[in-house]
Parts: C-alpha cells; structure tokens; sequence
C-alpha cells in the first residue's frame, strides 16, 4: 500500500515545479523529497517525471496519477484542518450517559449554559438506569454514584448525596410511625443493583426490609410515597422540599446512614479531550453551586 506522505510529497513537486521549491514549500529537506518520489516509483514500478537538473515534467503516467490524486488529496487535507480545534474553539460531540432518574433540571441548565458558549458543541445525553460501558458505548462522561469503575476509568468527585427514610403524613397516620428497620411495613424497594449498593455503602451492610413494590425509577418510588403507599428510601436533595411542604416525612431518623459520591466518570484519562474537559469543569461548578 502506498502512504499518503509519498502522495502529498509528490502533489507538492507537480505544484511547486521543482523538489528544491516543493522542499520549502513543506519545510524539509531536498533529500526528503527526492526520497519520496523515488519510493513512489518504485512502489507503483512507474515512471512518474522525466527530470534533468533543469526541467522537470510530468510522464503520461504521472498526469493520470497526479489527476486521480489531486481532489481526494484536497479534500483530506481540508478534513483534516476542519476537525483541529482552533485554540479556545471547541468542536464536536459530546456523549453523555447519566441515571434514568436523576433530576433534569440542573443538567440542562448547564448543557444550556456552556452550549451558548460553544455553540459549534453538540451533546447527546442518554438518561438510563443500565450502567453502560463507556468503551464500548463510546461514551465521554458518565454521572454516575460511586460503585466502583473499571481500572483504566477516571472519577472525579461531584456531590456527597444524602439519604433519607420517608413517608406521607397520611401512610404515618394509618401505619403508625416504625422504630427499626424489621418492623417496618410497605418498603417501595429500587431495583436489585441499586437495593444491592443501598445495602452495602449506605447502610453499611445493612438489610432492607422485604419490598410491597419494587421499582426501578427513584422519582417512581418518590410518587408512591406521596401517595401514600408507603416507605421509601431516598436522596436527600429529592425529598426536603416536599418535606418543607409537608408532603413528606422523615421516618426512621435514628438509623444511621452513609452519604454516597456522586462522580463524573471518564473512560480513560486520554479520553479527557478538551471539549470533555472545559464541559466537565463547567458541570461540576453548575451541580455544586448552581450556576
């Protein structure tokens, strides 16, 4: 197969005239050049110029290459220089997965936010409650809680997120308020992976009780204890404003539970291109502070 610098090398001599002028048009030695094209004739076993040391000119052979060469030839460098990022410039496409459940409003703020200034940026955003390989689903970032990632990924820490026990007034008037965990009736219990991580990092392998529902959608399970149909175990930031509201109350305070990390987490630390990075810094600063 011939390379693609022997080509450039060759198209740079038909444009310039000469190897001496095609060298300083490139920035490199006559030698370099001259190497070129002689590694290209004899790749291709074809005579491409007839040259003396004061003309050169094209052979038949030469023509017909330099005129199938010459568009792709251009267009690859114009394709080239289209997707290098201009200092400050960020380009592209950035691939995002976060939970299926977490809260849309501050994530859009800060896609809306920094796609006003980068608007040549574009996002895809995939809300899922699967935990998808970054690789193989070529995936840029992930937000996603601390649960252990593979060894090549990097994690950069967002929040600490809070949980808490809740219930309505109405189910806490009906049902009586629980003293412990066992004796407690109607738990709205997330799915097996989240129920499995909820055991072993926030209670601290701890058990929950037996599940009246099992859902896999934390605003589900919120909805449901509004309701009134029962206990749910929930973030902190999901619950305390309807807590404010009385549409909710904390049930079982006394049960210690652990904080759990929420993370921005990169396949590997070569993915963390620039566009990945300057977005990252920006989300971080917009879930922290709100801004």
């Amino acid at each position: 197969m011939v390379k693609l610098d022997l080509l450039h090398s060759f198209a740079q001599v038909v444009a310039a005239g000469s190897f001496s002028a095609a060298a300083r048009r490139m920035g490199v030695p006559r030698s370099t050049v001259s190497l070129h094209i002689q590694s290209l004739e004899e790749a291709l076993a074809l005579r491409l110029f007839k040259r003396s040391t004061r003309v050169l000119v094209l052979t038949d052979e030469g023509r017909q290459l330099h005129s199938l060469t010459q568009m792709p030839l251009e267009q690859l460098t114009h394709a080239l220089q289209h997707i290098q990022q201009d200092k400050g410039a960020l380009r592209g496409t950035i691939r995002m997965t976060v939970p299926a459940d977490f809260p849309t409003d501050p994530l859009a703020g800060a896609i809306t936010s920094f796609s006003r200034s980068h608007p040549q940026l574009r996002f895809q955003l995939l809300h899922t409650p699967q935990r998808l390989d970054l690789v193989r689903e070529n995936i840029d970032i992930a937000l996603r809680v601390s649960d252990g990632s593979p060894p090549d990924a990097v994690e950069r820490p967002v929040l600490e997120i809070g949980w808490m026990f809740c219930a309505s007034p109405d189910w806490l008037l009906r049902q009586g308020c629980p003293q412990s965990l066992p004796t407690l009736r109607d738990f709205i219990a997330p799915d097996a992976g989240l129920r499995l991580y909820l055991e072993r990092h926030v209670l601290g392998e701890g058990h929950l009780p037996e599940p009246a529902i099992e859902v896999d959608h934390l605003l589900m399970a919120r909805s449901l204890a509004v309701q009134g149909f029962g206990v749910a175990l929930l973030p902190a930031g999901m619950v305390e404003p309807l807590i404010a509201q009385g549409a909710l109350a904390r049930v079982l305070p006394q049960i210690a539970l652990r904080a759990s990390r929420l993370n921005l987490t990169f396949p590997t630390r070569a993915d963390m291109i620039p566009r990945v990075r300057a977005f990252a810094d920006h989300l971080v600063r917009a879930l922290r502070y709100g801004g």
